[in-house]
């Protein structure tokens, strides 16, 4: 019976010794230097950046609807003009000539219906001689209408709001109807194509609003607004199956028809969630884990990750926000190894 409560003793003494050794030799490792950061709530925003060529709406070529010698070039090529804006005048001498004869007619026959009409009233002529008489007027308004609308044709105006690119004809040069006197870029809106990948388009939606960067001199980026409007329905092969995207944008004088630009198309929104840099996860036996500084001792975690976000990656499980993760040295550590705040 001592023999064996001697053996017991003698046990627990060795088990006792090897822990104390165990611990004296924790205590003797040098602590590793290591970084640390406070794991919080936040909101994270996945999105991709996507390269585009900014086009002109459309592009219109302008005919003369009428002939005659050009009188007046009032635009040249490059220039900017409004909706409605005079561009160029076709000589006008007979068309006003017959807007002006147009004009007395219309007068004069005006005054004879309004005498025929007072006449009428009073019982002092026909209704067939008042008839005449307003058929003649009625006629003579449409025919100065017609008039006037073959003198405002001698001025070619623009239909849209946009940039000249080119002005055929010289001034004197004549022109037929149909000859294409003028070319603009209708700059009422422009257009990017972009060519989203086809995993990604699932996150598309018409309307959906996108930023559009313009690089600028120096480095700073000038940021506008586009609206997706279009996104083709079957992918291209030759591209490899993207699927084509128009982004719309209002018209803005920083931003012309074949430059390059840069569009941010949002996939998710995440709220309230733990976002790490990716690099403090690391792969341990097929499981992802992460370092804690516990009050200077490395603690392990295994973790369940969610999405990756670029170089970040959100947290679903095994820390809480308000943790130290080590964020630098934890690949020189294991569970239990006493760390140090590098300065």
């Amino acid at each position: 019976m001592k023999r064996k409560i001697l053996l017991v003793i003698s046990a627990l003494m060795l088990i006792s010794c090897g822990q104390k050794e165990q611990e004296q030799a924790v205590s003797q490792v040098r602590p590793t230097d290591v970084a640390v950061t406070k794991i919080t709530l936040q909101d994270i925003t996945d999105y991709y950046t996507l390269p585009g060529t900014v086009e002109a709406w459309d592009d219109i070529t302008v005919p003369s609807e009428i002939s005659g010698p050009v009188t007046w070039i009032g635009k040249e090529e490059g220039s900017f003009v409004k909706q409605g804006e005079a561009i160029l005048k076709i000589n006008t001498d007979n068309l006003l000539a017959n807007l002006n004869s147009a004009k007395v007619q219309l007068e004069d026959d005006k005054k004879e219906y309004l005498r025929q009409k007072n006449l009428y009233a009073q019982k002092a002529v026909s209704q067939k001689q008042y008839d005449t008489a307003k058929k003649t007027y009625d006629l003579a308004v449409v025919s100065y209408q017609l008039a006037l609308d073959e003198f405002n044709k001698s001025t070619i105006k623009s239909p849209v709001t946009g940039i000249i690119d080119d002005v055929m004809p010289n001034i004197g040069e004549y022109v037929s109807p149909g000859t294409e006197v003028a070319r603009l870029i209708d700059m009422s809106k422009l257009k990017i194509y972009v060519y989203v990948p086809e995993n990604d388009v699932k996150y598309l939606r018409l309307g959906q609003t996108v930023d559009v960067y313009v690089a600028e001199i120096g480095g700073d980026k000038n940021i506008k607004q586009g609206v997706i409007n279009y996104i083709s329905v079957v992918s291209d092969s030759a591209s490899n199956l993207t699927h084509k995207v128009r982004v719309d944008i209002a018209l803005d004088r920083d931003i012309r028809p074949g430059r390059i630009v840069r569009v941010d198309i949002v996939r998710k929104h995440f709220q309230d969630v733990m976002v790490v840099d990716m690099y403090a996860v690391i792969d341990k036996d097929g499981q992802k884990v992460v370092f804690i500084n516990n009050n200077g001792t490395a603690e392990e975690r295994k973790v369940v990750t969610g999405d990756m976000i670029g170089t970040k990656v959100i947290i679903i499980s095994g820390v809480e926000p308000g943790d130290e993760l080590i964020t630098s040295g934890q690949q020189f550590l294991s569970d239990g190894l006493p760390v140090r705040l590098g300065e």
